[in-house]
């Protein structure tokens, strides 16, 4: 979209004696980039500054106006450079939603370019020879800042259902994502106590994920996983043989969660999983002590830190 804009700026600007306007944020560091989304940003601006009667060219090109933001401890800091003069404004941030952010901007930005634009020259008169044919430039492509791989570390706690009981589960988690895709290594450990036997099943598996935002601060993240179930238990009865085992069962999962960011690292998680595995059930003359399914149910809450 902005290549096509600054390609209609390019027409324009060969068809009337227009001002032209560069808009560059390369200055910002990336996470900034990235958190303001100065892609849609950057296109705001070029709309703005067209609908105005300016040119819009590409930063690396030569232009008569030259607009620039850079970061600053408060916010931004908007400069617009002219032939004779030049003047700056502040942005705060954090206020608002980044649309209301974007407005400010390009508002602003339209205010400081008609303060630092030159004084229209006067018409040249008409050449009695035809014109000569001007060649247009291709429009310039404006790349998007790279998203770079993102950390998150996670630590939650959670309940096993495992038909009729509900053991408590305490979960960790590291996850690596490259925009909204990620890969997630997931461990956890389920405890059930009764007089009779203690079980302990560790888990642990590999995720792949997608972030799909809902809202501003909310996202909705589906994924599948792979891995194995540790599945080890103690009898209580000193006289009974075979007091002591474990099992290793490979296991699937079909994973979901529900992810709410309070600021730019930390975020809380609801999450609901469905697992699906090798069944267990341990008897003791002919009673049922402890028994599971095929499928386990595992829902639980974490809160996530990002790097």
């Amino acid at each position: 979209m902005l290549a096509l804009l600054c390609a209609f700026s390019l027409v324009a600007l060969t068809q009337s004696p227009v001002v032209s306007v560069s808009f560059d944020l390369r200055a910002l560091p990336e996470q900034d980039y990235r958190r303001w989304d100065a892609v849609e940003l950057e296109r705001k601006v070029a709309l703005r500054l067209i609908q105005e009667g300016f040119a819009v060219v590409s930063p690396q090109s030569p232009a008569q106006l030259r607009l620039r933001a850079s970061r600053t401890p408060e916010g931004l800091l908007l400069e617009a450079a002219g032939p004779r003069q030049r003047v700056e404004q502040g942005v705060r941030v954090g206020r608002g939603s980044i649309a209301e952010l974007h407005l400010e901007i390009a508002q602003k930005l339209s205010e400081m370019t008609r303060a630092v634009q030159p004084e229209p020259e006067p018409p040249l008169p008409e050449p009695e020879s035809p014109p000569p044919e001007f060649v247009l430039q291709p429009p310039v492509e404006v790349a998007a800042a790279p998203e770079g791989p993102e950390l998150d570390l996670g630590l939650g706690l959670g309940t096993l259902w495992h038909g009729p009981g509900v053991d408590p589960q305490l979960l960790l988690s590291v996850r690596r994502g490259l925009g909204a895709f990620g890969l997630e290594a997931e461990a956890g450990l389920g405890v059930s106590r009764d007089a009779a036997l203690t079980v302990f099943e560790a888990q642990g598996g590999a995720f792949f994920s997608y972030r799909l935002p809902m809202a501003e601060r909310l996202q909705l993240e589906p994924g599948v996983g792979a891995g194995a179930v540790l599945h080890a238990f103690r009898l209580e009865d000193d006289w009974a043989s075979g007091r002591t085992g474990t099992q290793v069962s490979p296991a699937g999962w079909a994973r979901m969660k529900l992810r709410w960011r309070f600021t730019e690292r930390l975020a809380a998680e609801l999450r609901v999983a469905l697992g699906l595995l090798r069944p267990v059930t341990h008897v003791r003359e002919g009673e049922t002590l402890w028994s599971r399914g095929g499928a386990r149910l595992e829902t639980g809450a974490q809160l996530s830190w990002g790097q």
